[in-house]
């Protein structure tokens, strides 16, 4: 069995289910949800067995597997995959601004100090890049200064405190730009943008001085083609210059990108250094995989179930499948993992449970 670095240990079970197969059955001992790993017992609460263990958010819950036919069982090695991030920095003249009114600390000076403390704590865990915009004194878009990679940390560690702020906003340049990097269409991990930003875009048709529909337009369409693609975006506000005038065009913007906050704030909000870091500690939460992927593709990705156990696999407890992605876990087929949402990814997050174990059905019953 591997261990891997989010503290819990993963075993793939496979099982064959197939009617009038050659093979003892391991008899139900009670309610799903509550057996041990060994015998699954029967879900009398209102659906089949034969859903995965669905939760379908307001009706009734299905968990384990009922009585399964185990024919042969073995170890596959599982793993949480560090998902990409890269991160999109507005270094533009008016960065060197306070971020508060009356204090002494530039929002570049703060954006500096909260950016070097996610690095920190998510170095190992997220593969960090790195674009600054605009690449110039006046409206070059950003590129891709740092591809995103397992030992990144360093290298833009250095380009953060090297930062000087100047120019314009060329922001919907910059997020194409990001899009075309084709490191962020990788296609075996989650890809995450963090936009933070101090204004409204500027550039390429307000030259760097103006701002203009045009340009926030471009800016809010960028987004909505890396959602498209795959990527979602996270928005980052910086200032009460920003904040306590013009919050449409970024609230638009954290919706488009898939990332939305609940409330009225749609975006992250930072007036301060303490609120930079605590959207930078959400969003690095956020990203950091509550998912485990999986060797060998199921051949039946709906006969999946999921159990919770000790530090030994014993004392099993079955997990709900939610398709709706809000407390439970479910299957992505395309990156081939199971992801976990709500509670249950707070759990694996804090080192509660120690061992996941996850049982493939070979065949459904006919």
């Amino acid at each position: 069995m591997k261990e891997i670095t989010k503290g819990f240990l993963v075993f793939l079970l496979a099982g064959l289910l197939a009617a009038g197969a050659a093979c003892s059955s391991s008899t139900a001992g009670g309610d799903g949800g509550n057996d041990d790993g060994s015998n699954a017992g029967d879900n009398d609460n209102g659906g089949d067995n034969n859903n995965g263990g669905d939760n379908n958010s307001g009706g009734d819950q299905t968990v384990g597997p009922g009585d399964l036919p185990v024919c042969d069982t073995f170890e596959i090695q599982a793993g949480a995959i560090p998902p990409n991030l890269l991160l999109v920095v507005d270094k533009s003249g008016s960065m060197d601004d306070p971020t508060q009114a009356g204090s002494f600390r530039t929002k570049l000076q703060d954006a500096k100090e909260a950016l070097n403390m996610m690095l920190d704590q998510g170095e190992g865990q997220i593969r960090f890049g790195w674009m600054q915009f605009p690449s110039d004194s006046q409206c070059g878009p950003g590129t891709v200064g740092v591809q995103c990679g397992d030992d990144t940390v360093s290298s833009i560690r250095t380009r953060v405190n090297m930062l000087i702020a100047n120019g314009g906003t060329p922001t919907g340049e910059s997020l194409e730009n990001a899009n075309d990097y084709q490191g962020l269409h990788d296609e075996s991990r989650n890809n995450f943008v963090v936009l933070l930003t101090d204004g409204m875009p500027t550039c390429p048709a307000g030259q760097g001085r103006q701002v203009t529909d045009s340009d926030k337009n471009l800016a809010l369409q960028a987004v909505r083609d890396l959602h498209a693609a795959g990527i979602d975006t996270f928005v980052i506000g910086l200032g009460e210059d920003l904040n306590n005038t013009n919050p449409d065009l970024l609230n638009d913007m954290a919706v488009a990108g898939g990332r939305p906050r609940s409330g009225a704030d749609k975006y992250y909000k930072a007036n301060s250094l303490a609120d930079l870091q605590q959207a930078l500690q959400d969003i690095s939460g956020l990203v950091i995989g509550c998912n485990l992927s999986l060797d060998t593709a199921p051949e039946y990705p709906d006969w999946l179930w999921v159990f919770f156990c000790d530090e030994n696999g014993l004392n099993c407890q079955a997990q709900p499948r939610d398709r709706n992605h809000v407390n439970g876990w479910d299957y992505d087929e395309r990156l081939n993992q199971v992801n976990f949402f709500g509670p249950l990814c707070d759990q694996l997050r804090s080192g509660q449970v120690e061992n996941v174990q996850v049982l493939m059905g070979c065949a459904p019953p006919t």
